[in-house]
């Protein structure tokens, strides 16, 4: 069975934040490059991801281990295009990777973001991230620029995909 079947995607408990330092620091085990290295810097980072939208901060649940997370702020404000949903992280376990989980994150993300009113989605990835790179793009996402060793992406969340995921995904949020 794959193992995303037996995963759920719900919004974090803020004492359950530091179990997702081993979750990140696995997921950039082999992208090193645009990680945070430090166990304090990290716990930081995850503490800012939260102070910034304790509801846009979901956790992959797999039989009560957290195999995943993402984080979402819906409230950001790009200096180019406005109010955007900011998907700011999204990160899987080495070892669960290519199983489904990061596209259940995503469409819960996506749904979170439609649910606060959100029209667009907006990240950064890391340049020579070719394979977040590539599945953001099969995800809908078109790259509009970069800065430094980061590229700016954005997807529209006003076609009939995203009230499909949002129909299915969305009503549990």
């Amino acid at each position: 069975m794959d193992d995303g079947e037996n995963t759920i995607i719900r919004r974090i408990k803020k004492w359950e934040l530091e179990s997702l330092v081993q979750v990140y620091q696995s997921a950039y085990r082999r992208m090193m490059k645009y990680a945070y290295k430090k166990g304090e810097r990290i716990k930081n980072y995850l503490e800012w991801l939260y102070q910034g939208d304790p509801e846009g901060l979901l956790v992959a649940d797999r039989k009560g281990e957290i195999v995943g997370f993402a984080s979402i702020h819906s409230e950001w404000e790009d200096w180019r295009w406005g109010r955007t949903g900011e998907l700011h992280e999204l990160a899987v376990r080495e070892e669960f990777q290519g199983k489904g989980i990061g596209k259940k994150l995503f469409n819960k993300a996506v749904a979170y973001a439609v649910k606060k009113g959100r029209k667009t989605l907006s990240l950064w990835v890391g340049e020579e991230n070719w394979i977040a790179r590539s599945w953001y793009q099969r995800l809908g996402f078109e790259e509009k620029g970069s800065w430094g060793e980061w590229v700016r992406m954005r997807k529209d969340l006003s076609s009939p995909e995203i009230e499909k995921i949002n129909k299915n995904t969305g009503k549990d949020l």
